[in-house]
């Protein structure tokens, strides 16, 4: 009994000795001061903000094409027994070069037909003015011994009045003025079918000259030439083939001058006008070609929303493009001086509103910055107003940051286009 006494007595001391301590040690450590971690510079990429002179180009691709191609068919039926020999796929040729020849006997004999019934009615055109003038001569001469048989009639009448003449001396002066009456008649009366035959005549002989003129065209159709200047992109015919009207014989390209047809958005449309000049690079050559908007198509593209526009270009000297090429036109549209670009990544936005990090070096720490946004090109955009040439612009690593967020340069970057 007086031992279990003993060692409660023991536990009771322990369990004091071990709370005393801790009160000790918990004392000791609140009054210690607490010590806050420094902060970690962020790493970043500035960039001097420069202002610079920028073009707004626009760029797009399309494919080179003839600005004038066609077929070259046959106008008439018949074999085909002449091809020049400089005649074949890319011969360059002028306009009205002799490309093939049809079997042109059978349409020289129809000619000479056609010109002997412009002879033959030409030849009846002349009987009948001749035969006009005879019956003219015919009807002066009736006409005048008519009036004599009349004056000679009046002057009997007043004789046989008075006695002189007897009555039937002046009823056969009567008869006879009457006959030649009746002689003026038919003689008027053959003029005016003389003229009618004269008119037939001159009828046939305009359809003479017609058919006549009909068969000369289609006599120079047997020479099929090149409706203009180009280059033989396609030959379909050889030598003996019988072709048919229509058949189409040889494709003309007139590469003289060549063009690009691009599809431009339609964001980018308006600012384009004809005549505005162009630079075109082409897949596969070195140099560049000078071009010019022509044509801008007034309707944009259902799926791509996009307008057709063509851009000429001089393909002098060399002919070096041809049709199916594949190029890229970069087309200058607006100039804009002391302009200041900065890449897209470099732009945050927080409740929409645009803004950037602007680095301060000697004091090592970051400001944010609103900007206005003026417009956007490509992975640029143009800044009006909330930054000026000279500001270190922090382009990398700014989404990390707060304002007054302490940064370490780690990179600088050029912007200057």
């Amino acid at each position: 009994m007086k031992i279990r006494i003993a060692l409660s007595i023991v536990l009771i001391l322990l369990v004091s000795a071990v709370t005393a301590v801790g009160v000790y040690v918990i004392s000791d450590v609140e009054e210690t001061p607490r010590v806050e971690p420094a902060a970690v510079p962020v790493p970043v990429e500035v960039a001097p903000v420069v202002a610079a002179d920028f073009v707004h180009r626009i760029e797009a691709l399309g494919t080179v094409a003839a600005v004038r191609e066609g077929p070259v068919s046959a106008e008439i039926s018949g074999r085909i027994v002449g091809i020049p020999s400089e005649i074949g796929l890319g011969s360059v040729v002028g306009k009205g070069d002799l490309l093939a020849r049809v079997d042109s006997k059978d349409f020289e004999i129809a000619v000479r037909k056609a010109a002997a019934q412009v002879a033959s009615a030409r030849a009846r055109v002349r009987k009948a003015a001749v035969d006009i003038e005879r019956q003219r001569k015919l009807v002066r001469l009736n006409g005048e011994q008519l009036r004599l048989a009349r004056a000679e009639h009046e002057r009997l009448k007043k004789l046989l009045k008075k006695g002189l003449v007897s009555s039937q001396e002046a009823e056969r002066q009567e008869l006879a003025w009457r006959r030649i009456e009746e002689e003026l008649e038919s003689a008027r009366s053959g003029e005016r079918e003389t003229q009618a035959l004269r008119a037939i005549a001159e009828a046939d002989l305009a359809l003479a000259d017609v058919q006549l003129e009909q068969a000369r065209e289609t006599l120079a159709d047997t020479e099929i030439r090149a409706p203009f200047a180009g280059v033989i992109a396609r030959k379909n015919v050889t030598l003996g083939e019988r072709v048919a009207p229509g058949q189409v014989l040889f494709q003309l390209s007139d590469i003289g001058t060549v063009k690009l047809d691009v599809r431009i958005p339609a964001a980018d449309i308006h600012r384009l006008g004809s005549r505005i000049a162009a630079t075109i690079r082409v897949r596969g050559l070195e140099e560049e070609f000078a071009g010019r908007v022509a044509n801008i198509g007034p309707r944009a593209d259902q799926e791509t929303r996009s307008f057709p526009v063509e851009i000429f270009m001089s393909n002098a000297p060399g002919r070096k493009l041809l049709p199916g090429m594949f190029a890229r036109a970069v087309i200058p549209v607006r100039d804009y001086p002391g302009a200041i670009l900065v890449p897209r990544e470099s732009v945050i936005f927080q409740d929409g509103k645009p803004a950037v990090f602007v680095a301060d070096p000697e004091r090592g720490v970051a400001a944010r910055r609103e900007v206005r946004i003026a417009r956007r090109f490509g992975a640029r955009y143009m800044i009006a107003a909330g930054l000026e040439p000279g500001d270190l612009l922090v382009t990398a690593g700014q989404r990390l940051l707060l304002d007054g967020a302490r940064i370490r340069v780690v990179t600088r970057r050029d912007l200057s286009p």
